[in-house]
């Protein structure tokens, strides 16, 4: 049985009279490709920095807020420099692929790819959604790549945030992905700065004003040690008596740390606290249990 041969006369005719600016054009795109994170964050960078300047923020603020502000800023430009350059690399592939039908005549094609992204668009109404809430989690910055987050009934750390969805890993190392569109409460745990507060119950009978100035002299030596002067704001104090309980009276503790330091700090204030509190005789009510006094 004779085997016949394709004819290619015609395709190696397009290749010969439009070969050159077809190669040109890859050569671009490919330029194109390689130059979009930089002039991405280039852009970014310089836009944020206009606005600040705009604001005045670091001269209005606390030095050390201005500081943190700045990390966040940072952490803003690496989420949107991701988002941007995504968004610029899809922009150059769409072109490409235009231009690629124009120069082989096939533009009649984008008709037929037009109704089937119609259709499409119909049919995933919540994928548009995802996309509609992207673009407005990118303008409003409610969190950025790198902050802990409750989000969607899932609490981690931001690992990617894209146009349709949400990456977080959870704090047992689950990666989990969030919509978008399901996004109606996002709380950020790390913007900034955190209030911590904690609350210690003492025995009836404590003297309140020795314990405040055991609490405050504590805080103020958590602040002046080196391992923490840099990560808390301002030296935890005793805020109030916060309520009279079946054990004992309990004292809750506030004091401004780092956002990313929410979780050590309040854990380190109470080792100390228990420490400062069992040297100087003050009882911690446990039901069936005393606290051993010093001597005993």
């Amino acid at each position: 049985m004779p085997t016949t041969t394709p004819d290619l006369s015609g395709l190696t005719t397009i290749l010969q009279e439009r070969g050159l600016p077809l190669l040109i054009f890859l050569v671009v795109t490919l330029l194109a490709f390689r130059a979009v994170r930089p002039l991405a964050h280039r852009f970014i960078t310089r836009t944020l920095e206009r606005r600040a300047a705009r604001q005045g923020q670091v001269t209005d603020l606390d030095p050390e807020v201005a500081a943190l502000m700045a990390e966040e800023s940072v952490k803003r430009v690496t989420t949107l420099e991701d988002l941007v350059a995504t968004i610029l690399k899809f922009t150059v592939a769409i072109v490409a692929v235009l231009v690629i039908l124009t120069i082989f005549d096939l533009l009649p094609v984008i008709a037929g790819l037009g109704l089937v992204v119609f259709a499409i668009t119909l049919a995933g109404q919540s994928i548009v959604l995802d996309y509609l809430m992207g673009i407005l989690i990118v303008l409003e910055g409610p969190y950025y790549k790198g902050d802990w987050v409750q989000l969607g009934g899932v609490e981690g750390e931001v690992e990617e945030v894209g146009m349709r969805r949400t990456v977080i890993r959870d704090a047992s190392g689950t990666v989990h992905s969030v919509s978008n569109g399901e996004t109606r409460i996002a709380s950020n745990l790390t913007r900034i700065f955190a209030r911590m507060l904690i609350d210690i119950t003492v025995a009836y009978g404590t003297d309140i004003d020795r314990a405040t100035a055991i609490v405050n002299e504590v805080g103020a030596a958590m602040l002046k040690d080196e391992a923490w002067a840099n990560r808390l704001l301002e030296a935890p104090q005793l805020l109030r008596v916060d309520a009279l309980g079946e054990l004992g009276m309990t004292l809750r503790v506030a004091g401004r740390v780092r956002a990313s330091d929410r979780f050590v700090a309040p854990g380190e204030l109470r080792k100390r606290l228990l420490a400062a509190f069992q040297a100087n005789g003050i009882e911690i009510p446990v039901r069936g249990y005393t606290t051993p006094q010093p001597g005993a």
